[in-house]
C-alpha cells in the first residue's frame, strides 16, 4: 500500500480535571507504532499564550514534516478553550486563530478535536482556509462522546495517511471515511472542509 506520510503536531488541553488521565497521546503512539510509522509531536498547552507559543513553533522549519496540526481542546462553536473556561481571556476566537496562521498553513491541514469547533457558516470556514492557505480543515459540529470521538479520529488520521495532502486527496480521504465510518461520521457531524 502507497503511504504518504505525514507527521501530526498535537497541542491538547486537559480534559477532565487534574485528577484525569484522559489524553490523545497513547492514540498517537499506537499511530507511531502502527505499520503506517505516523511520526508525531505533543504538547499540552493550558493557556492561550501557551497555544499561540506551539502554534509559531509548528511553523520552524524542523517541523516541516509535521503537515497535520490535531487541536485537541475543549471547545464551543467557532471558540477555542485551552485554559480556565471561567476566563474571557482565555478564549481564542477563530478570528485570532486566523489571525495567528494567517498564510502561513500552505500544504498544511488542521483537525480540530473539541465539540462543535467548526459549527459555523462554511462561508466563514471558507475564508479561514483562504486566510491561512491551509489545504483543509476538519473537525465536528457538534457535542462528541471523548472516547467515541477519539477512536473516530484515530481512523481519520490514518486514513489521512493513505492520500496525498492536496484537494483531491483530501476527498478521497472523506470517500473512503464514509465508505467505512458512515454511522459515525453522521452521529457526531463530522465535518471535512477544503480550500475553495
Amino acid at each position: 500500500m502507497l503511504v504518504y506520510r505525514k507527521g501530526i503536531f498535537c497541542l491538547e488541553a486537559e480534559w477532565f480535571g487534574l485528577r484525569s488521565s484522559v489524553s490523545v497521546r497513547p492514540g498517537l503512539e499506537f499511530l507511531r507504532a502502527s505499520d503506517y510509522h505516523v511520526p508525531f509531536i505533543h504538547r499540552d498547552v493550558a493557556t492561550r499564550p501557551e497555544l499561540e507559543h506551539y502554534l509559531r513553533k509548528w511553523f520552524q522549519e524542523r517541523q516541516s514534516g509535521f503537515e497535520i496540526l490535531w487541536v485537541a481542546i475543549h471547545s464551543r462553536k467557532g471558540l477555542l478553550l485551552p485554559g480556565d473556561m471561567r476566563r474571557p481571556d482565555e478564549r481564542v476566537h477563530l478570528d485570532r486563530l486566523e489571525e495567528v496562521l494567517a498564510g502561513r498553513c500552505a500544504g498544511r491541514f488542521i483537525h480540530f478535536g473539541g465539540c462543535s469547533t467548526i459549527d459555523v457558516p462554511a462561508r466563514r470556514i471558507g475564508r479561514f482556509l483562504r486566510a491561512t492557505g491551509a489545504v483543509g480543515v476538519s473537525g465536528f459540529c457538534k457535542e462528541v462522546d471523548w472516547t467515541e470521538s477519539t477512536l473516530f479520529e484515530m481512523s481519520f488520521l490514518l486514513e489521512l495517511q493513505k492520500h496525498p495532502l492536496t484537494a483531491s486527496g483530501l476527498r478521497a480521504a472523506m470517500r473512503a471515511l464514509r465508505a467505512a465510518r458512515a454511522h459515525e461520521i453522521r452521529e457526531s457531524a463530522f465535518r471535512l472542509h477544503v480550500h475553495p
